[in-house]
């Protein structure tokens, strides 16, 4: 269920309107939404995930969202927000673990559960953090920990709303890296374009609620920025610069 299909999709929200006509998705792409705040990149992520009506518009290898059941849902894409808060004394192995519900075969985690998470932890580099109490670490552990949390869940498609928040430079560049590398469709806002431009392939440039355009790294334009951003765009050795 990796492949991902929208037909003329509509939302409307007081006098913001989201519109999106035909879009296609194939299993493993990687893809980040470029935009303003307030361009529609969240919303667009709730609606692909059913946190938000979108009245036939999406499916999923040819599934209907809205005819997918939780756990359909739960063991097809996972959703990482921008923010994610953690009610309970959890420790950091037991959010991490949480991410198995849609995996368990019991109402507890099994083995294999555990030494998956086991397993995710030292890839992600989280073995220091894995005893102690999330609520008591920084906000890009945090984040970190969260991102870890959805990748556990095992989810052919990722959906992650700005992954390097409250991250410092090693660890987006690490987090970015370890994504890219997966077989995951993944789709994700992204501020830092510099960033998303060394670790995509293709991107959605959103403006007021509208996809300006769709192209690969290659056709990413200073022209196509500059419109969707409204801001002087340049390059300098393969980089972005923007100014007023």
């Amino acid at each position: 269920m990796a492949e991902i299909t929208i037909r003329d999709l509509q939302f409307k929200r007081g006098d913001f309107q989201l519109q999106l006509a035909a879009v296609k998705v194939a299993a493993g792409e990687k893809i980040a939404i470029l935009g303003e705040n307030g361009s529609g990149k969240s919303t667009l992520l709730q609606l692909l995930t059913g946190l938000l009506a979108s009245r036939n518009a999406i499916s999923y290898a040819g599934q209907r969202l809205e005819h997918l059941s939780m756990l359909q849902r739960a063991r097809c894409f996972s959703l990482l927000p921008q923010q994610a808060e953690v009610i309970f004394p959890f420790s950091v192995f037991e959010v991490i673990l949480l991410g198995r519900f849609a995996r368990m075969q019991g109402q507890s985690p099994a083995e294999a559960d555990q030494q998956a998470t086991r397993q995710l932890v030292q890839q992600l580099e989280l073995d220091d953090l894995a005893t102690r109490n999330f609520n008591q670490l920084s906000g890009g552990e945090q984040r970190r920990v969260m991102l870890a949390r959805v990748l556990n869940q095992q989810a052919r498609i990722l959906f992650l709303d700005e992954p390097n928040a409250s991250l410092d430079v090693r660890h987006s560049l690490e987090i970015f890296d370890y994504l890219r590398r997966q077989q995951h469709t993944l789709i994700a806002p992204v501020h830092d374009i510099n960033l998303a431009a060394q670790f995509f392939q293709r991107f959605w440039l959103f403006k007021q609620g509208h996809l300006l355009a769709d192209v690969s790294r290659s056709d990413l334009t200073c022209e196509l920025l500059s419109e969707t951003f409204n801001v002087k765009v340049s390059t300098v050795a393969d980089s972005f610069l923007f100014s007023r």
